[in-house]
């Protein structure tokens, strides 16, 4: 009895029929859950580890990942460059689509992580004009003529790391994982995707971010690294919000997704945006606390943003002239007037449930893990897609009794995730690809073309 206070313990739910894995070196063959079991015992069955002392539940875990700020820990140095959303088009079958609707004039900024001791006191003479706010701890401007040689060796994998709602890659449960990842035996590139907004970035068109948007991961992937690096392996890594993103874009990519995309982990995501909606407003601490101050973060990206850009939306423009007449007081209030109505939805509601995740999980076509805690207070573990994930041969879900949300505070106050996290994707890297002969289509859960697009298209 004492024990289940100090330690997690690690749970497994696979697939019927996993998707087969061939070894590189020996040519046998495994399931994505016995290479799990057999290289990485940190994510297996059974597994458990020591809690930090006095951060035995989730909500204690997760009000000290709020709580604490751990600045000089995990100290990652960034170089950040703009990207600009050129007005082009992408297909979808037969189809064009346009990244966003702002006509060329949309930025988002990625952070590509960098070896210390590579500062340039003379940074700020590549900011563009656009960026009004001072960056982020140990992030400097990139010079665009050094981009090129920071992922020019090929034989290194890259990692795109995404955050969860309003943060950025100064977020310390991010950093404590790509930090580890880009060191020794890993030795991965890295960078961070900031949605727009976030991170200081000073938006340049009257838009920020949603669950649904994956236009940026989209053009970042398709427009950027594949056509500058076309033989860099990817993986990726998203935390909350930034999972549900990444969920959201491989189940549109569907069997079209890039071949250079190896495996993804979807870390604290709530599945199911309505459920977690619910388990806020319902419980004391979610209606109190977690609700009121997400809704707070979000309204200071509206301050920040209005004198910029935000100000030519008209629902925006209206709250920022007459607030007395709204109430946002918790997230919820915040995605009926805002989000929901920024990305053309009626309503939060609405919203919610065309951004679930688990409405694509069946079309995931890139080996996926799902790490979730069952005691989250903000990403309801009773609704995880547990039936999906059983027919979804390229899905596990890694789950543990304490963790919270974005915590899973180790006995030495280490974030516990960070290493088996890269363990995997290292073991996957070296030793395993994928055996597409072997993956018989009637292995595959049933996918109904009930949305033309399922995605935002304007």
């Amino acid at each position: 009895m004492v024990l289940s206070y100090l330690k997690s313990y690690v749970t497994n739910t696979v697939p019927q029929k996993p998707v087969p894995f061939v070894n590189k070196q020996d040519q046998t063959e495994a399931g994505l859950p016995d290479i799990i079991k057999q290289s990485v015992k940190e994510l297996s069955e059974g597994y458990s580890y020591w809690l930090y002392p006095f951060l035995s539940s989730g909500h204690l875990q997760t009000a000290y990942t709020a709580v604490r700020k751990f600045e000089n820990r995990d100290e990652v140095c960034y170089k950040r460059r703009l990207m600009t959303v050129e007005d082009i088009r992408y297909k979808v079958n037969d189809d064009e689509l346009p990244y966003d609707r702002w006509e060329g004039q949309s930025t988002f900024a990625i952070d590509y992580v960098v070896a210390p001791g590579n500062e340039d006191k003379e940074h700020e003479r590549f900011k563009p004009e656009s960026q009004v706010l001072d960056l982020p701890p140990r992030t400097e401007y990139l010079d665009p003529s050094k981009e090129q040689s920071l992922l020019d060796d090929e034989s290194k994998p890259l990692v795109i790391a995404l955050h969860g709602l309003s943060g950025g890659s100064f977020e310390s449960y991010l950093r404590a994982f790509v930090h580890k990842i880009t060191q020794e035996p890993y030795g991965f590139d890295a960078l961070v995707l900031n949605s727009r907004g976030c991170a200081n970035h000073t938006i340049t068109s009257p838009q920020l971010f949603c669950g649904l948007w994956t236009n940026d991961l989209r053009y970042l992937i398709n427009e950027h690294i594949l056509k500058k690096w076309p033989n860099k392996r990817i993986y990726l890594i998203g935390f909350s919000l930034g999972g549900a993103i990444i969920a959201n874009y491989l189940g549109q990519e569907y069997d079209a997704v890039s071949k250079n995309i190896k495996a993804s982990i979807i870390v604290s995501s709530p599945w199911s945006f309505p459920d977690s909606s619910y388990r806020l407003q319902e419980s004391l601490l979610g209606n109190r606390l977690y609700s009121p101050a997400m809704c707070q973060n979000l309204l200071k990206l509206l301050k920040n943003h209005y004198e910029g850009h935000l100000k030519y939306d008209n629902v925006v423009d209206d709250y920022h002239k007459n607030p007395e007449s709204y109430k946002v007081e918790k997230l919820k209030d915040f995605d009926d007037n805002f989000t929901s109505r920024l990305f053309g939805f009626n309503c939060a509601d609405e919203y919610y449930r065309h951004a679930s995740p688990s409405n694509r999980i069946s079309k995931i076509r890139v080996p996926t893990i799902l790490l979730n805690s069952q005691d989250d207070p903000i990403a309801s573990y009773k609704s995880l897609p547990e039936t999906e994930i059983k027919l979804n041969p390229y899905t596990v879900l890694i789950g543990t009794t304490i963790g919270g949300h974005l915590g899973w505070f180790d006995y030495k106050g280490d974030r516990w995730y960070a290493e088996p996290a890269s363990n995997l994707f290292k073991e996957l890297d070296k030793n395993w690809e994928i055996n597409e002969k072997a993956l018989k289509s009637s292995d595959l859960p049933l996918v109904e073309p009930t949305w033309k697009y399922d995605r935002i298209v304007s």
